[in-house]
């Protein structure tokens, strides 16, 4: 990071009556309650920590006057783990209560952002696990700090002398082992660094929510939520939150499933599948490609059950109470964002999770519900009069979530989505021009794939079913998704043979240059791992790079995978065809876990991340012409304007300008855009 000459290392320990996990670190640093316990800080030297008490940090004098020093110094940087912790504590209580100077984003550090470009664990202690650094770890400490903010039989716990020496000693440990963590890892890059910069803006910048509404739609859930609870007891005995019981109650009606995750009862509940016998399911992904057995029909009593669990059971009930615990004292909810947590660079949503609204499923004449017709059903918390317009109340509400977030006082919302930008990238990167001049020229690329898998021709209106075969193959075939799990995933009712030779149109006759793509990447970075020199393919450069494996992509932004190794593993064709390989590390769905690479993973990484660079030039351009971001879901910028100052033909044209390396690529851009003053899909 240029432009500083120190760093110092800077951690809190706190105690408060609010809840930091719901809350977030911005609704937690402004609660009243929240107090610092002790503050540690370090310019990286043994010997040389300083903790502080929370009566040095309201003096400012005697061994906090170093740390005042610091702050007043333009070339030292902040450096924390997860820093926006650190950030709210000093703004709002530093700052706000004890009238220290402000540290400004541009001199923040968060090493917990360089884990998440680099594929390591979020955690502290995952982290320098997964680099085999020494943690020392204080689990005495750590429950002795955390204590002092939950309640016991007594009320708080007390904070005396004796905890606050101990909590002192627990900050120590963390200083040692953010110091080590810090050395480790490093820096971002100075190009990543503002995409991070921009990421603290937005974060810190929030998004308006119609709290009144979000009221209004608990009530309704509440409302509505207690006569199917009965009647779920009524018909099973049970409550909805006993899912062996219900499991083992279902087997006991004929009805068997592997698991209740909502995509499974969804199926079930569809006639996707034959839920008539035990065996059909062993978890295995072979088992759900097996020709249909025929037509299943669920017991009444058996179906409105999975229903009603369904519907009351929705985690998507649970963004009401998260948006409550999570939104600041001016109605706007901040930290909905993880920079770096999704995908190849892409972010990942938190505390209300924006990023996982469900989507809508109500229609009014066979078209999306209006917006406004919805909330103000929802306002009058009358759940019969919801009824009678939108159907069962719960899902209305469901429909209606992304419709708590709302334009500012005086502003609307302008929201542009890139289209269809995976098939898009990957085509061109692939060099198959033929289809990216075909999307270029306004033509339906799902159109003119169904009709090469159907061999003649075919008409949106007339046949969704094909179109809609032909989008499944576009959107899931071109990262090396074999017939099975396009089976599994698209095409459950169709036969083997029909899957596989979808499968087989898309890499022969579609798209043959994809194909070559996967190869050639999957080639250059074994190459790489076996020879340790770096090789390219298709503008990606692999090398090797201080225990990392990295993969510098036409925008110039690299790709990380810790820990490869070399492997040699056995082809699915053939278990006699050994082949080099490699693997790496990374932090996957919760876990620490291996990866087998192979070429449509690394393609499709490749074409994630070039889909974030490319969402990232069109952010910083927005922001560049003063029009501001509260929000990124997926591929979609949402902008807080000023009413009448932006429009959505000028988000498209911002969005569409793109880069001199997208436009060396070939890559066709196209958005939909579109305002008002509530968030909709």
């Amino acid at each position: 990071m240029t432009g500083f000459t120190s760093f110092c290392l800077i951690d809190f320990e706190t105690a408060s009556q609010c809840d930091l996990k719901k809350a977030g670190a911005w609704r937690y640093g402004e609660d009243i309650t929240t107090e610092i316990l002790c503050l540690g800080y370090t310019l990286g030297k043994r010997g040389d920590e300083i903790v502080l008490t929370a009566t040095d940090c309201y003096l400012k004098d005697g061994r906090a006057a170093e740390l005042m020093r610091l702050v007043l110094d333009p070339a030292v940087l902040f450096v924390a783990h997860n820093c926006a912790f650190e950030k709210s504590v000093w703004r709002n209580v530093m700052v706000g209560q004890y009238d220290w100077p402000d540290i400004p984003d541009s001199r923040w550090h968060d090493t917990l952002a360089v884990c998440a470009m680099k594929g390591l664990p979020l955690s502290l202690e995952r982290a320098l696990l997964a680099l085999r650094l020494s943690a020392r770890k204080d689990t005495e400490g750590s429950r002795i700090t955390k204590a002092l903010s939950k309640l016991d039989r007594h009320g708080y716990s007390q904070i005396t002398a004796d905890k606050l020496e101990r909590v002192t000693t627990y900050n120590l440990s963390d200083l040692h082992n953010q110091c080590d963590l810090y050395r480790r890892v490093k820096g971002l890059g100075d190009a990543e660094r503002q995409v991070w910069l921009l990421d603290q803006t937005i974060n810190e910048r929030g998004v308006c929510l119609d709290m009144p509404y979000v009221d209004a739609c608990q009530v309704i859930v509440d409302t509505s939520g207690k006569p199917l609870f009965s009647e779920f007891h009524e018909l099973t005995g049970l409550k909805p939150t006993q899912g062996a019981k219900f499991k083992a109650w279902l087997d006991g009606q004929g009805v068997y499933v592997p698991d209740l995750q909502k995509e499974t009862v969804a199926k079930l509940l569809k006639g996707d599948i034959d839920g008539t016998a035990e065996d059909d399911f062993t978890g295995d992904e072979d088992d759900f490609t097996r020709e249909p057995d025929g037509p299943f029909e669920l017991p009444p009593i058996a179906k409105r059950a999975l229903e009603i669990r369904q519907i009351i059971g929705s985690a998507s009930i649970k963004k009401l109470a998260a948006m409550r615990a999570c939104v600041g004292a001016d109605g706007r909810a901040r930290g909905l964002l993880q920079y770096h947590g999704a995908g190849p660079g892409r972010w990942a949503g938190r505390l209300l999770q924006p990023q996982n609204f469900p989507r809508p499923s109500l229609k009014v004449d066979k078209k999306s519900h209006d917006p406004e017709s919805l909330v103000s059903a929802i306002m009058t918390r009358d759940s019969e009069f919801v009824r009678a317009l939108f159907g069962e109340p719960i899902e209305a509400v469901i429909s209606g979530l992304r419709h708590t977030i709302i334009a500012s006082p005086g502003n609307e919302l302008v929201v542009g989505d890139f289209s269809t930008i995976e098939a898009r990238i990957v085509l061109a990167l692939a060099g198959q021009y033929n289809k990216t001049e075909l999307i270029a020229s306004g033509r339906d690329i799902y159109i003119d794939m169904a009709q090469t898998i159907y061999k003649r021709p075919i008409d949106k209106g007339r046949d969704p079913v094909e179109r809609q075969t032909g989008k499944n193959a576009v959107l899931g075939l071109g990262f090396q998704m074999g017939w099975k799990k396009f089976r599994a995933r698209y095409a459950e009712k169709q036969p083997i043979e029909f899957c596989k030779e979808v499968v087989r149109i898309y890499r022969e006759d579609f798209a043959p240059n994809v194909p070559k793509l996967w190869a050639a990447l999957q080639r250059a970075a074994i190459d790489t791992v076996w020879t340790g020199s770096p090789h390219e393919a298709y503008g990606v450069l692999y090398a090797l790079e201080d225990g990392w494996l990295t993969a510098r992509l036409p925008s110039g932004r690299k790709l990380w995978y810790y820990n490869p190794q070399k492997t040699r593993r056995p082809m699915p064709w053939d278990e006699d065809d050994i082949r080099p390989g490699f693997s790496y590390q990374t932090w996957k769905m919760g876990k620490w876990v291996t990866v087998d690479a192979y070429g449509g993973l690394l393609t499709e990484n490749a074409v994630q991340a070039l889909a974030r660079d490319l969402l990232v030039a069109a952010m910083f351009a927005v922001e560049g012409e003063g029009f501001p971001i509260v929000l990124t879901v997926h591929d979609e910028i949402i902008v807080d304007a000023k009413s009448g100052t932006m429009t959505p033909a000028m988000l498209d044209e911002i969005m569409c300008r793109g880069t001199p390396w997208a436009k060396s690529l070939k890559i066709p851009l196209a958005t939909e855009c579109w305002a008002g003053g509530r968030y909709r899909k």
